[in-house]
């Protein structure tokens, strides 16, 4: 079945979603998980004119940005049997036109010319206006907390979709990797150093976190090799003071676009560590309005991005059956063919003209009107009515007298004593 295909290429992860096309009805988008194929590490290098040493070569970072988006593409037409229909990318809504051309030119050259690149936020809108209810032209404010920077975005609805209002407001504190810093200093805290008990440090911090996701659904975790126990209490209160931090980008943003808290319709959370309870909690205290959030927020932006590409192509139109003709009737087979087939080729008989039918000529019937039908019978049918009425007379004559006799033996038979009497 045909599919279209969002990428979203994040600094810290890549995510893809899928929206298959079902006729006329698009369904909804559902993330491609795991994407192997990770360009993340380039998007900060893009419009760097600096080049980027990959063995004995030198590259630009758009260039391996594109050769990463190729590889997804790819990987998922694996999967799936074909490549997608259309493909839409995301890109950060602090990219001016120069890195959105960059990066355009550089997927034009690995076959992907005709993919549309849309800002991350607008996207993350999409998506979370095809699940949740947006009521009125009320703006809306898309947070998206990363693995390596926090990013705070306004938009407001616009021609069936949305646009940035003002300016994002980004920081690299905090992310998803300074929780993880808390986590790692917790487990860690009065015990020897990891490395004498771990080799690699780097596979202790990827164990923190594993533990901040269990940790999103899970009262507590024990996080090994250290095999140290951590309840989310503990976790949350480790990385309250940075949530709000993260608020502050966000109030930052509605004050450059002079807008309140108030003004908003809601706010749609994004990102890997938006699954963390706390962080919904805390921006529904500081703001007081709504916050919307998917169970996958990691993959809210590509869900955007599939169904905007969806939406990029025609609707499709229902077919209408094709009109047959049917050839002379003849004593050989009749042939059924369709009129806008252009490799059909009649090699029968043409079919000819019927010839045109003569006039007919006629003349109207004389109308005389009926005599009567008393007067058509003449004196010889009035004699026999006569003879008819005379026989009828007679019989009823007749069986009159009949019936008074057998009444009158009757009342005889009735009124005589039997055997006489004295």
């Amino acid at each position: 079945m045909p599919y279209t295909l969002g990428i979203d290429v994040g600094a810290s992860r890549a995510a893809a979603a899928i929206t298959r096309l079902d006729g006329p009805h698009r369904g909804a988008p559902h993330p491609v998980s795991p994407v192997s194929a990770d360009p993340g590490p380039f998007v900060g290098r893009i419009g760097d004119d600096v080049p980027i040493v990959l063995g004995n070569r030198q590259h630009n970072a758009h260039e391996l940005m594109a050769t990463g988006i190729d590889r997804i593409v790819e990987q998922v037409a694996a999967h799936h049997g074909d490549r997608p229909v259309r493909v839409t990318v995301t890109h950060p809504p602090t990219w001016g036109p120069y890195r959105i051309d960059l990066l355009r030119e550089a997927l034009s050259r690995v076959g992907l010319g005709d993919s549309a690149l849309v800002p991350e936020p607008v996207a993350a809108a999409v998506a979370a206006a095809s699940r949740h209810r947006i009521d009125g032209p009320a703006p809306i404010a898309v947070y998206d907390l990363g693995g390596t920077s926090v990013t705070a975005t306004l938009l407001r609805p616009a021609n069936g979709g949305f646009e940035i209002i003002g300016r994002s407001e980004t920081a690299e504190h905090p992310a998803g990797a300074d929780f993880d810093d808390e986590l790692v200093a917790l487990v860690t805290a009065g015990r020897p150093d990891p490395g004498a008990a771990w080799d690699d440090l780097a596979k202790l911090r990827q164990e923190c976190v594993q533990a901040k996701h269990t940790l999103s659904v899970a009262p507590e975790v024990v996080v090994p090799p250290l095999q140290v126990r951590v309840t989310r209490a503990e976790f949350e209160e480790l990385i309250r003071p940075l949530l709000h931090q993260g608020v502050d980008v966000l109030l930052r943003a509605l004050t450059g676009a002079g807008l309140t808290p108030d003004r908003l319709g809601g706010v749609v959370l994004v990102g890997g560590s938006a699954r963390i309870p706390l962080v919904r909690q805390v921006l529904g205290e500081r703001l007081r309005r709504p916050v919307l959030v998917d169970g996958a927020p990691e993959a809210t932006v590509a869900a955007g991005a599939a169904l905007l590409a969806s939406r990029s192509l025609p609707e499709p139109v229902n077919p209408i059956a094709e009109t047959v003709v049917m050839a002379k009737i003849t004593d050989e087979t009749v042939v059924l063919f369709p009129l806008d087939d252009p490799d059909f080729v009649d090699e029968g008989p043409a079919v000819e003209e019927p010839p045109a039918r003569p006039p007919v000529e006629t003349e109207p019937p004389d109308l005389v009107p009926a005599k009567p039908a008393l007067a058509a019978a003449g004196p010889r049918g009035r004699r026999r009515r006569r003879k008819a009425s005379k026989r009828g007379l007679i019989i009823g004559i007749v069986t009159l007298l009949l019936v008074l006799a057998c009444a009158y033996l009757v009342l005889q038979y009735f009124t005589t004593p039997i055997g006489g009497g004295l």
